[in-house]
């Protein structure tokens, strides 16, 4: 699987990065799948009722939902939920168990959910990215590492950005 961000998106993570640093953040992924690849061109930020900590983020899940069913509608479908984003301040680009918990539980709603990382400091970013697969119902979910290419969205593509 390769995972398509769109410029936008990927400098999107970095400002809000930066905004909360040293604190984490994050957000949703947007986009739709292409066969095993994924084309992320949307992102939705925490919200305004998320909780930064050192080594913790919680979004506010209301206004994300909230804000996901309004972009889908409006773009008739062509932005869907791909994944989730965070950052890990000071930190390595690499899944922590509670990052692993949380793509198990994604994966219950959504398949081979995408999982993006940025860790560094607000002037410097690394990225990582994992997508999970759970073999058969009942399988233990597996975190494999996917390549990422940031590429320019061609006009007329949807690019969107929601924060709060």
């Amino acid at each position: 699987m390769t995972i398509w961000l769109a410029r936008e998106v990927v400098l999107e993570m970095e400002r809000l990065g930066s905004i909360y640093y040293p604190l984490e953040t994050g957000g949703m992924l947007l986009g739709w799948r292409d066969g095993p690849d994924r084309i992320a061109t949307g992102l939705i930020g925490p919200g305004s009722g998320a909780l930064h900590g050192l080594y913790s983020f919680i979004p506010d899940g209301a206004w994300q939902r909230a804000r996901l069913a309004h972009i889908f509608s409006a773009t008739a479908g062509d932005l869907d939920y791909l994944g989730d984003w965070h950052t890990h301040p000071d930190g390595v680009a690499a899944m922590s168990e509670v990052d692993r918990r949380t793509l198990s539980k994604i994966e219950r709603r959504v398949r081979d959910p995408l999982m993006v990382i940025l860790a560094g400091a607000a002037s410097r970013w690394d990225m990582g990215a994992w997508f999970g697969t759970r073999p058969g119902y009942w399988g233990r979910l597996s975190a494999s590492a996917a390549e990422t290419r940031i590429f320019d969205a061609p006009t007329g593509w949807p690019v969107l950005m929601e924060v709060s």
